[in-house]
C-alpha cells in the first residue's frame, strides 16, 4: 500500500567549495616551497632559454599517451621531461614560470578547462615544481655530489626529485576524484602509485638521456627529436589497429551476448551492459521518438546519428549540459524500415578522451544489431508500453491518483504562458500527524485518499488538484477574485463535513493559503512559495484561510535585511527602549512603567516590535535581546528610585524565553547587579505563550514567583485560556488586550466582556489591568468597573528614557501638591494612599 508520509532525500552538498579549498591549500604550500627552495639551482651549460622549456610543457601536456586497460584509461604524461632539462638547464624561479607557462596554455587554449580544473591543475603544478627542485638541490648536497658530474647518484637525486613531486600530484589528483565521488577507494592508490613510478621512471630515463645528449653533442638533439617524433606515430599508428581490433572483438562478444539473452527475456538489460563496455560509457538506454520534442538526440530520431564530444559547441550540446551529462552519441533503432526509437549512450568513463567518429560507427553497427534483437525479442511493444506506464507514474500520485506536484507544476506554467492569469490554493490537513501517530498509518492513508476525492469533485474546465506530498493539497484555478473565494468556500465547506472511514469517523479542519498573479508573482516556482507562506499563515489566524502578504514573508528582501540589521543592532546597542506609564484610573496616581522596545533603521525606519521580535526569535537572537532590555530597564528603575520617583517596571518576554532554564538565574544576576528589589520587577508573558506549553511555562514561572518577581498575563482575552484556568498558574495580574478596551464607550460587547474579566479577576485575587485607554469616556468607564491600573495614549504616549524622566518628576511633583491642598481642604479626611513605587502593595495580589 502506498505510504502518505513523503521522505525526501537528504541534499547533498556540492564539493565544488572543497575542490576550491584544496586547490587553495595546494597554491600556498607551493608558494610556500618556492620560497624556502633554493633561488639557483646548480645548473649545466648550456644555459637553455625558459620559453623553450615552456614551450617542452606545452608538447608533453598536450600530446600525452592515453593507454586503456579494461574500462580504465591512463594517462602516460611526459611533464617530467621538462622538469628534468629544467633541473639542471635553468634557475629554480625560471622553472616554476616555464611551467606555469606551458601548462596554463595547454589548459586555457587547447582544452579550454573551466576555471575549477584551471586553478586545481596550476596548483598543482605551483607545489610540485618547487618541491622537485628543493629536494634535488638538497640530495646532491647530502651526496656532496654536483649535478655536471652525472653520476648515478646525481641519477638518484634526479629520479627521487621527479618521483616525489609526481607523487604529490597523484595524491592531489586522487583527493579530487574521491571528492566529486564521494566515495574514497584507498584501496586503489598502491596501483597508482605504481602507475605512477612506472612513468615517471621511463620518461625521467628519457630526459636523463637528453641531458646526456646536450652536455656532448647539443647538435645531437635534432636526431633524437625525429627518434622521438616517429616512435609517437608508430605509437599511435598500433594504438588505434590495436582498438579497432578490440572493438571487432568486443562487438562480436555483444552479439553473441544478445543472442544468449534471447532465451531469457534479459534483451534490454545486456543490450546497456554491453554498450557501457564497449564503449567505456557510463550509461546506457533506449528511448522512444516524442514529436516535437526539444531533445539532443532529435537527428536520430530522423535516421542521422548523433556524435557530441566534450567540449562541443552546439544547441544540441546545450541541451545535453542541461541533463549533467558531458558527451554522447545517439542511434536510431529500426523494425524494418520503420524508426522505433534511439539508443543511447552517454559520459565517457574517464575525463581524458571522448566519444570521436570510429566510436560511432561501431555504435552504428551496435544499434543495428541491437534493433534486431530487440524485434525479435518483442520488446519494443513491452518499451513503448513501459515508457507510457512510466511517464503516467511519473506525473501522478499513486496514493490518491490525482496528479503529483511535477505534474502540477507543468500545467501551471502552461497556463502562465498561454494567457498569465491562475491562482493557486495550497491546503494542508490540520494535525494530520496526529492521525497518524494515533490511529495509524493505515487510517492516514484512507483520510487522504478521501480529502483527495472530495478536491477532485471541484474541478471544473481548467481547474486542477493535485497531491504535492504529505498531506499537502493544491488547487489550480483562474486568477480572478470571485472565482477563488467561490473555490475556498466549497473547499471550506467540504472539508468541514466528517469523514467516515470504515471503523472510524473523523472530523478535520483545512489550512488554505492563496497566491495568485499577478500581484503574488508572475512564475510557478513563486506562486507555490508564496502560496506555502500564506498556508503557514492559515494555521496561525482564526478562520483558516490566508492570502500572501508580503510584511509576513520570511524570505522578502526586507526580512532578509532586518535579520543581518538585527544583530549588528543588538551587538552595537542601537535599540532604544521607551517607556509608557501605567495608573490607578481613581486618582490619576502613576505606580508602574511598561518598557516597550523601539529600533530606528537607517533604511527602513521606524520597525514594529511585532516585525524584529519574531526574527530574533527564528534566528536565536531573542535571548541577548531580552537580556538586554531587562538590563536597560532595571537599571534605569534604580535610577528613577534614587531620583525620588519609584515606579514598578513592567517588561515583556516570549516563549522562548520562558522557557530558557537560565531564565531565572539571570534575572536575578541582573537584580543583584542593579541593586533593585525584585517586587519592583514585573515580567508580562502572552497568554497565548502559557497555553502553547502549560506544564513548562507553570515550572518557569513559579521559579521567576519564587525570586520575588511579579508576573502579569499580558494581551488576555486573545487567546484560548480562561479565567477558571488562570487559577492554576503562578501569575499576579491579567492584563486586557487593547482590542476590547479601544471602543469601549462604543461597542456594549466590549463592555460586558471587560467588566466581566475585571469582576473574575477579583474574585481570583488578579490585579486588572486595561491597556489601549485613548479617551476620557472609556478611562471613566473603566473606573466605574474598580479596574486597578489603566495604561494609554489618554494618560501618555511610550516615551524615551530623559524624556520619560521629566515627566515623571512633574507628575509626582503635581500628584504630592494636590495630596497637600486636599489635605488642607478636608483636614479630618483619612490620609491618602501613600505612593506605591517603592514595595506594591500585594495585599490583592494573589500569590501561588
Amino acid at each position: 500500500m502506498p505510504h502518505n508520509r513523503d521522505v525526501a532525500p537528504r541534499p547533498r552538498a556540492t564539493p565544488d567549495s572543497l575542490i576550491w579549498l584544496v586547490s587553495a591549500l595546494l597554491g600556498a604550500t607551493g608558494a610556500a616551497l618556492w620560497t624556502f627552495a633554493p633561488p639557483v639551482l646548480p645548473h649545466l651549460t648550456p644555459h637553455l632559454w625558459w620559453p623553450a622549456v615552456a614551450g617542452v610543457y606545452v608538447l608533453t601536456s598536450a600530446f600525452a599517451l592515453h593507454l586503456p586497460f579494461g574500462r580504465d584509461n591512463h594517462t602516460l604524461a611526459l611533464n617530467q621531461a621538462p622538469m628534468v632539462l629544467g633541473l639542471f638547464f635553468l634557475t629554480t624561479d625560471e622553472l616554476v614560470v616555464a611551467a606555469l607557462v606551458g601548462l596554463g596554455f595547454v589548459q586555457l587554449v587547447v582544452r579550454r578547462n573551466p576555471p575549477i580544473k584551471l586553478a586545481f591543475n596550476m596548483a598543482s603544478m605551483l607545489a610540485q615544481v618547487p618541491l622537485a627542485c628543493l629536494i634535488f638541490a638538497s640530495m646532491l648536497d647530502l651526496f656532496g655530489v654536483q649535478a655536471k658530474d652525472m653520476t648515478p647518484l646525481v641519477w638518484l637525486a634526479t629520479l627521487t626529485a621527479v618521483l616525489t613531486a609526481d607523487v604529490l600530484g597523484a595524491v592531489a589528483v586522487f583527493v579530487i576524484i574521491s571528492l566529486r565521488s564521494r566515495s574514497w577507494d584507498i584501496a586503489a592508490l598502491p596501483r597508482t602509485f605504481g602507475i605512477v613510478a612506472l612513468g615517471t621512471f621511463v620518461v625521467t630515463d628519457l630526459a636523463l638521456v637528453t641531458v646526456l645528449v646536450v652536455l656532448e653533442s647539443p647538435l645531437a638533439l635534432a636526431l633524437l627529436a625525429v627518434l622521438a617524433v616517429l616512435s609517437y606515430v608508430l605509437y599511435r599508428g598500433f594504438h588505434v589497429q590495436r582498438l579497432r581490433y578490440a572493438r571487432l572483438e568486443l562487438l562480436y562478444q555483444f552479439t553473441r551476448s544478445v543472442d544468449q539473452a534471447l532465451q531469457s527475456e534479459s534483451v534490454m538489460e545486456t543490450v546497456r551492459a554491453e554498450a557501457c563496455e564497449l564503449l567505456r560509457a557510463r550509461n546506457a538506454s533506449v528511448v522512444l521518438c516524442q514529436p516535437n520534442a526539444d531533445t539532443w538526440w532529435a537527428a536520430a530520431c530522423q535516421g542521422t546519428p548523433v556524435l557530441l564530444t566534450r567540449g562541443d559547441v552546439s544547441p544540441a550540446y546545450d541541451l545535453l549540459r542541461a541533463e549533467g551529462h558531458s558527451d554522447a552519441m545517439a542511434a536510431p533503432l529500426r523494425d524494418g524500415g520503420e524508426i522505433t526509437g534511439v539508443f543511447l549512450v552517454t559520459d565517457r568513463l574517464d575525463a581524458l578522451s571522448t566519444f570521436e567518429k570510429d566510436d560511432l560507427k561501431l555504435f552504428e553497427a551496435l544499434a543495428g544489431h541491437a534493433s534486431v534483437a530487440l524485434t525479435n525479442s518483442g520488446l519494443v511493444a513491452r518499451v513503448r508500453a513501459a515508457a507510457q506506464e512510466t511517464e503516467h507514474l511519473s506525473l501522478h500520485d499513486p496514493l490518491t491518483g490525482l496528479p503529483n506536484r511535477l505534474h502540477f507544476q507543468q500545467r501551471l506554467e502552461k497556463r502562465l504562458q498561454l494567457d498569465g492569469s491562475a491562482a493557486v490554493l495550497l491546503m494542508d490537513v490540520d494535525r494530520f500527524k496526529d492521525v497518524n501517530d494515533t490511529l495509524g498509518h493505515d487510517v492516514g492513508d484512507r483520510l487522504l485518499r478521501e480529502v483527495g476525492r472530495r478536491l477532485r469533485q471541484v474541478e471544473r474546465g481548467e481547474t486542477v488538484v493535485a497531491r504535492l506530498g504529505g498531506d499537502e493539497f493544491a488547487v489550480l484555478l483562474g486568477g480572478d477574485d470571485v472565482h477563488i473565494e467561490g473555490m475556498v468556500a466549497r473547499i471550506t465547506r467540504d472539508m468541514s463535513r466528517p469523514f467516515d472511514l470504515g471503523e472510524v469517523t473523523l472530523d478535520v479542519m483545512a489550512s488554505i493559503g492563496i497566491a495568485a498573479t499577478p500581484r503574488d508573482g508572475s512564475s510557478a516556482a513563486l506562486l507555490l512559495r508564496r502560496a506555502e507562506i500564506a498556508m503557514y499563515d492559515a494555521k496561525h489566524g482564526l478562520t483558516g484561510v490566508a492570502r500572501y502578504a508580503a510584511d509576513r514573508d520570511p524570505y522578502s528582501s526586507r526580512r532578509l535585511s532586518l535579520i543581518g540589521d538585527l544583530a549588528r543592532a543588538v551587538e552595537e546597542g542601537t535599540l532604544e527602549l521607551h517607556y509608557q506609564p501605567q495608573a490607578v484610573p481613581s486618582s490619576g496616581q502613576v505606580t508602574g512603567v511598561e518598557a516597550l522596545l523601539r529600533w530606528n533603521h537607517p533604511l527602513w525606519g521606524d520597525v514594529r516590535p511585532d516585525e524584529f521580535i519574531p526574527l530574533a526569535e527564528h534566528t536565536g537572537l531573542i535571548k541577548p535581546l531580552t537580556r538586554l532590555v531587562i538590563e536597560t530597564a532595571v537599571r534605569q528603575c534604580v535610577a528613577w528610585r534614587e531620583a525620588g520617583t519609584p515606579v514598578l517596571m513592567a517588561v515583556n518576554i516570549s516563549m522562548r524565553n520562558l522557557l530558557e532554564p537560565e531564565l531565572a538565574d539571570t534575572v536575578a544576576r541582573l537584580l543583584v547587579q542593579a541593586g533593585l528589589p525584585a517586587a519592583l520587577l514585573k515580567l508580562e508573558v502572552t497568554e497565548s505563550a502559557i497555553v502553547s506549553d502549560p506544564e513548562r511555562a507553570v515550572h518557569a514561572l513559579e521559579r521567576l514567583v519564587d525570586l520575588g518577581l511579579l508576573v502579569s498575563v499580558d494581551d488576555f482575552g486573545t487567546g484560548y485560556s480562561s479565567l477558571t484556568r488562570l487559577r492554576s498558574l503562578p501569575v499576579h495580574e491579567v492584563k486586557i488586550d487593547r482590542s476590547f478596551v479601544r471602543h469601549l464607550a462604543e461597542r456594549d460587547d466590549d463592555r460586558a466582556i471587560v467588566r466581566a474579566v475585571i469582576g473574575l479577576g477579583h474574585d481570583l485575587g488578579l490585579r486588572v489591568v486595561a491597556e489601549g485607554v485613548e479617551d476620557e469616556a472609556s478611562w471613566r468607564l473603566l473606573e466605574s468597573f474598580d479596574c486597578d491600573l489603566v495604561q494609554g495614549y489618554y494618560l501618555a504616549r511610550p516615551m524615551p528614557a530623559a524624556v520619560m524622566t521629566t515627566w515623571l518628576a512633574d507628575h509626582f511633583a503635581a500628584y504630592a501638591t494636590r495630596l497637600h491642598t486636599e489635605s488642607d481642604q478636608v483636614a479630618d479626611a483619612p490620609p491618602a494612599a501613600p505612593l506605591t513605587g517603592g514595595t506594591p502593595d500585594v495585599r490583592r495580589i494573589r500569590r501561588v
